[in-house]
């Protein structure tokens, strides 16, 4: 190690894993700033838009993983995640998506690349900076001394779409191709040709470059316009970087430390819950509750309802921040079981053309198709088999189910994990001794009044369990009383 280095660069370079292991066992350390209450994470609100924190692990410039980064975790300010959201809704409808790499960025964060600046070193330059001088980066525009990262309301984010190719995973000893490769031969990241990979410090980077082939210019239009309709303002040096610039957007540099998610932190984020228990994991009735936020507590909304859930009952099942808390079964594929956790509830659709409720609608058609083979690209999605290339071997088609005349996607393993099980929906009974195959079914009259009560805007959330689970649960999560 070079005797010139500075004596705290040597010990980041010595220590950097065990302190990055320390701060994810022990994120309350001392001295951490708190995390102020309008500050959330993206998959507490939108789990359908990807994630690939690139600052949390050692793909990226600098090649070592950022302090502050203590979980691979989108953070944004409430206003800043509610807006990316509704982009993500509008890309959806017309195929698109989005895949973020970068939220807030505690100002240590901003430090440690101001380091690495400075320190001898370039063990990223053939990806990330072949054509730059890492010293130059200030001057280039490439790197803040104080980032609009640090204040919540900036995201480096992609497109994604049906003709992008597969993400690899990326490991210490991939091979380094410089970002400005023809799409085909640079890093995979899953995401459309935007003509360029993300943090290429290039000025075929430059979102207006001329010198990008025309359907990279398309892509980078198609996302600069979402973007901007929902209140986002560019970066003329990258085509990934927009800060969210609408009144009331967060002026403060921010430096706690970014940790994992739990799930007391997806329900702090909530403002609507429906919670359905049943008396055991092998019970197929169950009751249900509305509740709305008041204060740092829920308030019961009118009266309870029975509901009816899979035929062999319930098991764990994957939502944001969900992991296996206490003892139970594990949802997988085809289980006949209804998932157990937390879950965030997206699309309603029914029958008819148009719905009155503020959820996004889908009517459905007759080649309307939920896809349940985990083997398909669509799986745990609602498509058009009709318009849609089809990769799939089984899927529900939805208009043949008298039951979802009115029902609601519940955000159940979003993004999909393969055999983590599908297609899970709250929609009408045939009865209320009929279970269901794996959703939560309900009288059509209280479907109804969940369509007219239910508002994206509150960040809704199901929560399921067993009674005993619940109350075990219940102080820690901060969950109402039953």
């Amino acid at each position: 190690m070079p005797a010139s280095l500075p004596m705290a660069a040597q010990l980041r370079r010595l220590f950097a894993r065990p302190l990055l292991l320390l701060s994810i066992v022990m994120p309350a350390m001392a001295g951490a700033e708190p995390r102020p209450d309008n500050m959330v994470y993206l998959r507490a609100i939108d789990p359908s838009i990807e994630q690939d924190i690139r600052y949390a692990g050692a793909h990226n410039f600098t090649g070592h993983p950022l302090d502050g980064y203590a979980a691979p975790e989108c953070m944004l300010s409430l206003d800043t995640a509610k807006a990316l959201s509704r982009v993500q809704t509008a890309l959806q409808k017309q195929g698109y998506g989005l895949k973020v790499f970068d939220c807030y960025r505690p100002s240590r964060a901003v430090a440690d690349m101001a380091r690495f600046a400075t320190e001898p070193g370039d063990p990223r330059k053939a990806e990330f900076y072949p054509r730059v001088d890492k010293q130059d980066f200030w001057h280039l525009g490439y790197v803040a001394r104080v980032s609009n990262h640090s204040r919540g309301s900036t995201v480096d984010l992609t497109l994604t779409g049906p003709n992008a190719l597969p993400a690899d995973t990326w490991t210490p000893s991939a091979a380094q191709v410089d970002c400005t490769a023809p799409y085909g031969q640079r890093w995979h990241d899953g995401a459309l040709d935007m003509g360029t990979g993300f943090d290429c410090f290039d000025e075929r980077a430059h979102t207006a470059n001329p010198t990008i082939n025309a359907l990279a210019k398309e892509n980078r239009q198609r996302l600069g316009s979402a973007m901007e309709k929902e209140g986002f303002a560019g970066y003329s040096k990258e085509w990934w970087h927009f800060t969210y610039s609408a009144e009331g957007a967060p002026k403060t540099v921010m430096d706690f430390p970014i940790t994992p998610l739990t799930s007391r932190d997806v329900l702090d984020s909530s403002h609507q819950l429906i919670v359905v228990t049943t008396k055991n994991w092998d019970d197929i009735q169950g009751s249900a509750q509305r509740y709305e936020r008041d204060g740092n507590s829920f308030r019961k909304v009118g009266d309870g309802f029975a509901v009816v859930v899979g035929k062999n009952g319930l098991a764990w099942g994957k939502g944001p921040g969900n992991v296996e808390p206490v003892a139970g079964p594990v949802k997988r594929e085809g289980d006949g079981k209804a998932p157990a956790g937390i879950f965030r509830l997206g699309t309603a659709f029914g029958y008819d053309t148009t719905a009155a409720t503020k959820l996004p609608y889908l009517a459905l058609t007759p080649t309307t198709e939920c896809v349940d083979d985990s083997a398909s690209r669509h799986y745990n999605a609602l498509v058009d088999g009709a318009a849609t290339a089809k990769d799939w071997n089984s899927s529900e088609h939805m208009r043949s189910e008298s039951g979802y005349r009115q029902g609601i996607f519940i955000e159940h393993n979003t993004p999909a994990s393969p055999a983590s099980g599908s297609c899970i929906f709250l929609h009408i009974w045939r009865g209320p001794t009929s279970p269901t195959l794996g959703c939560t079914a309900m009288d059509p009259a209280d479907i109804s009044r969940l369509f007219d009560w239910l508002d994206p805007g509150e960040s809704p959330l199901l929560v399921q369990m067993p009674e005993a689970q619940y109350e075990q649960l219940r102080e820690a999560w901060k969950l109402p009383p039953r």
